[in-house]
């Protein structure tokens, strides 16, 4: 017999029976459990007006899977019963319209107020950049949540523990492995190389939510307590592969804060909540954000399989497009990132059309020594410059034994030329990708000298 999805909905528990584990938390709410205050928009994680509470962090319900909630507690707008001060500062002060997209909204902001987070510009813009429809303008909405941040009652705690989460199978027109062990997951991986590796899901639940792909087999690995383990040594992070970014943001907040700062624009809070280093990784995008910083800190991946353990240099994983050299029964254990020297440079810019909740045209890391104004070591790697992120390494040759000073790093620009022939696309042309990369570079020098420019209005 299957066994059932369960899970605690709007405080009370449910069994899903005769449910696939492929489909998407979003179409369920609509279609079998009757809840459709939650709407879908752009089906691609992007817009928010998805957003439920799940263990009271907001996630895009278009990119969850069913099958990924089993023993979790998820809250929607039809759980707030009554009216929440949320809500009602909201419609007191016009942040509503047309009100499509306002139960997002309000999932979000429920989530902030009852965060205990200040109610500062910065923190209630970051709680609300996964919410991109806003018909009133910005203003009232953020003045709605200022209003009642921190005025809301906690939201209390959903008890989950009587729900059985060991390792378990889902059946239907798609299986579904949820192992709780390391050995586990790697007979898995072996017996069913084909199968989708699922962690948080927010790419490849794209395929299923947006372009309606049905897999025969998924293996969820989040639940794997190996993937999760997040630890910081003298010099470096040990990151599990399955640990989400909303976990991992305050470590790299204290450790390398240039990181961090990138990680808050690699994608809202919705997608930080589910959103995991390793499958950024595994899906080997060539604008993925978090591999040219990887490239940049010199990281080493840990692999696994049933035929042992062995550890790849970040230089040696990316083969071509969407290739690495993880083999069909691998999965990434752990990423180790090195943490900079005081004596060195590190900083990261990410270059999109938005800032907020938008794929890079072009990603730039790096990490550079500088001795006594002699640049002794450099690490410049690229995102969306070629089929693959990459280093520059003619630029690195023009910067290493030379000065730190404006006319070294002039020949390093346009050195860049030879390291990458950029494709053009809606995103960026060719030529704008080439000319931003050169620009980054002028910009990290900029900042290393103390040089007083608006660094932000690139």
């Amino acid at each position: 017999m299957a066994e059932p999805i369960e899970i605690v909905l709007n405080g009370e528990r449910r069994r899903l029976d005769g449910v696939s584990p492929a489909m998407t938390l979003l179409d369920w709410l609509r279609g079998p459990a009757r809840l459709t205050g939650t709407k879908e928009g752009c089906a691609e994680g992007d817009c928010g007006a998805c957003t439920v509470l799940v263990d009271q962090m907001p996630v895009n319900a278009c990119l969850a899977l069913v099958g990924q909630m089993h023993g979790r507690a998820i809250l929607t707008v039809e759980g707030l019963r009554g009216a929440h001060p949320v809500q009602r500062a909201l419609a007191e002060s016009d942040g509503t319209q047309c009100g499509f997209c306002t139960p997002g909204i309000v999932m979000s902001a429920v989530a902030f107020a009852c965060g205990g987070e200040p109610p500062t510009p910065e923190l209630i813009h970051d709680a609300l950049a996964g919410n991109l429809c806003r018909c009133t303008g910005y203003r009232p909405i953020v003045e709605a949540v200022a209003r009642c941040a921190q005025s809301a009652e906690p939201l209390p705690p959903t008890p989950t523990t009587s729900i059985d989460t060991t390792s378990r199978t889902f059946d239907g027109p798609t299986i579904l492995h949820a192992p709780r062990s390391l050995p586990e997951l790697l007979k898995l991986r072996a017996d069913h190389p084909e199968a989708w590796l699922l962690a948080g899901g927010t790419d490849l639940g794209v395929k299923i939510s947006h372009d309606r792909e049905v897999p025969g087999r998924i293996i969820h690995v989040a639940g794997v307590p190996e993937l999760n383990g997040l630890v910081v040594h003298p010099d470096r992070i040990e990151i599990g592969a399955a640990t989400t970014y909303q976990r991992l943001l305050p470590i790299l907040a204290q450790h390398v804060n240039p990181f961090a700062e990138m990680i808050r624009r690699l994608g809202s809070r919705q997608i930080r909540a589910m959103g995991t280093m390793g499958g950024n990784l595994g899906t080997a995008s060539p604008i993925g954000d978090t591999p040219p910083v990887l490239l940049a800190l010199g990281a080493t991946l840990h692999l696994a399989s049933v035929r042992g353990r062995r550890a790849v240099g970040i230089d040696d994983f990316f083969l071509g497009y969407r290739r690495t050299a993880m083999a069909a029964d691998e999965i990434i254990v752990s990423i180790d990132i090195q943490l900079p020297a005081a004596d060195e440079i590190f900083h990261v810019d990410k270059v999109s059309k938005r800032r907020d909740q938008d794929i890079s045209a072009v990603l730039g890391a790096y990490r550079l020594r500088v001795v006594d104004g002699v640049v002794h070591g450099a690490r410049l790697a690229y995102g969306g410059m070629a089929a693959i992120p990459a280093r520059a390494p003619h630029a690195e040759a023009a910067l290493i034994g030379a000065p730190w000073t404006e006319a070294t790093v002039e020949r390093a620009a346009a050195a860049l030329a030879e390291d990458f022939k950029p494709l053009g696309d809606w995103r960026a042309s060719a030529g704008y990708r080439l000319a931003v990369a050169g620009n980054l570079l002028r910009r990290l020098f900029l900042r290393s000298t103390g040089v007083a420019v608006e660094l932000d209005a690139l």
